[in-house]
């Protein structure tokens, strides 16, 4: 059966004002906050979306067990999830979003629901991010200390391996509100940028994300595509064979180049 929990986050849309959705460029929800500010709802891996009419919740929920102006729900045993993992496994198993693991669309991605005065948006999603400003946020780029912002490449560490540089980028945020954080959504916890011909261009991240309720750190390649997983918060040391693995693969790849 399907049911809705509550997801508390900082920021709460007003009851009354609906909100303004936008698909596209800077996909995203726009609304009123209950204190007159701009909010913005932003998606990681956005899967599907749907707008509806309506002021009564289209699921069973005790409002008793919510605090008061709890507007941001889960779907748990979504039907409407399990119909997108049966589509994207049969005609898309093996792309590389998915990393060639299409079951993702089951444990890593989440069905959400938003609720306005009038209306409701359900999006299915790998998590989702809400900003806050005093100054409308429709077609603005992503704020300071936004998740899917690149990692400063500030003061990054490098790692050479036969005579290539990596930068080593890390969150400056604490550990802390990285673990909180990551409830709604991936957390960067490291970029990996090889320095090839003056340039530095990212090809691993590792990201903090709780998976079937369990929090697990993830090494991803240049496409995404999952090259490991560790228990809990990755440090460098457990990273550090699968990289160099990767730059000798590009050091020798260079030299039958003659580069």
């Amino acid at each position: 059966m399907e049911i809705i929990k509550p997801i508390k986050i900082p920021i709460v849309a007003d009851f009354v004002l609906s909100p303004e959705v936008v698909y596209g460029e800077r996909t995203g929800i726009y609304f009123i906050t209950r204190e007159d500010r701009y909010g913005r709802i932003t998606f990681e891996n956005l899967d599907a979306i749907k707008i509806c009419r309506g002021e009564i919740l289209p699921y069973a929920f005790d409002y008793s067990l919510a605090e008061q102006g709890t507007w941001v729900f889960q779907v748990e045993n979504s039907t409407w999830q399990k119909e997108r993992f049966d589509y994207e496994k049969k005609h898309y198993e093996g792309a590389y979003e998915f990393g060639g693991n299409v079951r993702d669309m089951l444990t890593d991605f989440k069905h959400y629901l938003f609720s306005f005065h009038d209306q409701f948006v359900e999006v299915i999603a790998r998590g989702f991010w809400f900003e806050e400003a005093e100054q409308s946020l429709l077609g603005k780029g992503l704020t300071d200390g936004h998740p899917f912002l690149p990692l400063p490449a500030e003061n990054a560490e490098i790692m050479t391996v036969q005579s290539l540089n990596m930068q080593i980028r890390r969150n400056p945020e604490m550990v802390e509100n990285l673990i909180r954080n990551a409830q709604f959504c991936s957390q960067k916890i490291f970029e990996f940028a090889l320095m090839l011909d003056e340039k530095a261009s990212v090809n691993h991240t590792v990201t903090l994300s709780y998976k079937e309720g369990q929090l697990v750190s993830t090494l991803k390649g240049y496409f995404g595509g999952q090259e490991a997983e560790f228990a809990g918060i990755a440090d460098l040391e457990q990273v550090q064979p699968f990289l160099e693995k990767y730059m000798k693969e590009v050091s020798e790849r260079r030299h039958q180049m003659g580069k």
